[in-house]
């Protein structure tokens, strides 16, 4: 019988009261309702085993915040944390902490300790968090890199195709697997979200009246984390809880003070309108006919582009090619899910010529953690399967989230293209790991051993560009000048796809 306190496993499911844990390939599909305790209680309980890999990733982001310079930078490192984070608990709605607590006993219950002011910290990482020292995000201030593109298919038919990565984290977003949640809360709109273990708030979602929300997290000079506020992720999961249409989501997103940045697109599927927000701290600029189909992590509106920390972006970043790109994709009707999944696959410049694998300024550059594709008319959304090369499984939501329908009858899935490389995704992510290796042996003075975990990764991925300038990187602080010229211009010519280390390697060949 079923336990309101052990799930029982069959072979395609567990399940935990009310909510159940059913697997895709390699995309967890979470189904939860109740009150908020017993959502964040489920997400605990079924995805515990998956829990503690993403909270480690995490935690140096957290940590990042606070720095352990100075004498006793290491030993009042703690205290000082714990201080400049005193604030978060109170920028939370009740339900939110009450969700937190759950998912600290429904971890506990199956063995997993984690502690309630870590989980409560972690939803504030897309917010305020550091990019881990050892990622490739270091020196660019940016955990997460995202796209949001609209695509049309009629005046009043959408598609929206989402590309979300973690590179900034410890582990490189490696432990965040795709977690497809369904909510159903008590005395709320119900919904459905895609994220990763431990995320209470969404980042890609849509609900039961065809309102759909897409966070790209961004910086700007007014975040702080002393601030007392929600976090970005727990207001787009209000909107979708309470919002019926489009102007009720905008009010709620004007009225909710936000920790962090983001540009939020919010898309109506009942009649294909959709509006760009553009939300700071401090400020909220609502596009209600944008300029552009593709979003990502920089603001572009007039009064928020010159924000210092936002021009950072725009010129330390490949966001803006990879925007750029995607528009001109965008440009003609798209007939069908498929035809926006070319769009997110898509690793050519603006001028069609084709990029090296991995290369940071194509739309797909190989780091994504979450690629889905959202039909708002037909209430059909498609996940791409880490275990399966890419291909995008299909779930049936008007019957997931309006019961329409005596079972889920879900449209086809995106196969891959048949041209595709099977092992490119898994090939970059191992040689992504290495560099993060060399990056840790490098910032430790073991130049030997950051140039060996380099080659490595070469090995595996010998066109990446992110490689190359590593490369180069370490033969330079070993003194071996021929080696990093090379390494350099080899990069250069290949293109560069870091305009911040663009300038330091043209400077070292210029000497």
């Amino acid at each position: 019988p079923r336990s309101t306190l052990f799930p029982y496993t069959t072979l395609f499911r567990s399940v935990y009261g009310d909510a159940s844990l059913t697997w895709l390939g390699g995309i967890a599909v979470l189904r939860v309702a109740g009150d908020a305790h017993a959502i964040g209680a489920a997400h605990g309980r079924l995805l515990a085993p998956w829990l503690a890999p993403a909270v480690a990733a995490i935690a140096p982001s957290i940590a990042g915040t606070v720095s352990d310079d100075g004498m006793l930078g290491e030993w009042t490192h703690g205290i000082r944390l714990a201080w400049r984070w005193r604030f978060i608990d109170d920028g939370l709605a009740e339900p939110d902490r009450r969700m937190v607590a759950g998912l600290v006993r429904g971890a506990a219950a199956s063995g997993v300790a984690l502690g309630y002011d870590e989980l409560l910290r972690d939803q504030a990482m897309l917010d305020v968090g550091a990019p881990s020292p050892i990622s490739a995000e270091a020196d660019q201030h940016t955990i997460a890199r995202s796209l949001t593109l609209i695509g049309a298919q009629s005046p009043s038919r959408v598609w929206i195709g989402r590309s979300v990565a973690l590179a900034g984290l410890d582990d490189g977003g490696d432990s965040a697997l795709p977690v497809v949640t369904i909510a159903k809360p008590e005395g709320r709109l119900a919904w459905a979200g895609v994220g990763w273990p431990g995320q209470l708030g969404v980042v890609t979602g849509i609900n039961a009246e065809s309102i759909a929300v897409l966070v790209d997290p961004t910086r700007t000079n007014d975040v702080r984390v002393t601030r007392t506020a929600r976090p970005v992720g727990l207001v787009a999961r209000a909107v979708l809880e309470q919002a019926r249409t489009l102007d009720e989501a905008v009010k709620l997103i004007e009225g909710s003070a936000t920790l962090g940045s983001a540009v939020i697109a919010v898309v109506d599927g009942t009649n294909g309108k959709w509006v760009q927000v553009e939300r700071t701290p401090s400020k909220t600029i609502v596009e209600r006919s944008p300029r552009s189909p593709a979003l990502g992590d920089v603001m572009t509106t007039n009064a928020l582009s010159g924000d210092p920390e936002n021009d950072r972006a725009r010129r330390m970043l490949p966001t803006l090619a990879r925007v750029e790109r995607a528009a001109r994709l965008l440009r003609g009707p798209l007939a069908d899910a498929g035809a926006m999944a070319v769009i997110l696959r898509d690793q050519r410049a603006l001028d069609d010529a084709p990029r090296p694998p991995g290369h940071r300024a194509a739309i797909d550059d190989g780091r994504a953690v979450q690629v889905a594709i959202l039909d708002p008319a037909s209430l059909s959304l498609w996940v791409a399967d880490p275990r399966a090369a890419g291909r995008l499984r299909a779930i049936d939501l008007r019957h997931e989230l309006r019961n329409e329908g005596d079972r889920a009858t879900p449209a086809a899935d995106v196969t891959i293209e048949p041209a595709a490389d099977p092992d490119r995704a898994a090939s970059l992510a191992a040689a992504r790991a290495d560099l993060r290796r060399a990056r840790t042996a490098l910032r430790a003075g073991d130049r030997a051993r950051a140039a060996e975990a380099c080659a490595r990764a070469r090995i595996r991925a010998p066109a990446l560009p992110e490689a190359i300038e590593l490369e180069a990187i370490i033969a330079q602080a070993r003194g071996d000048l021929p080696r990093a010229r090379t390494a350099f211009q080899a990069w250069l010519d290949g293109g560069a796809d870091d305009p911040h280390g663009e300038e330091r390697a043209r400077a070292a060949l210029a000497r």
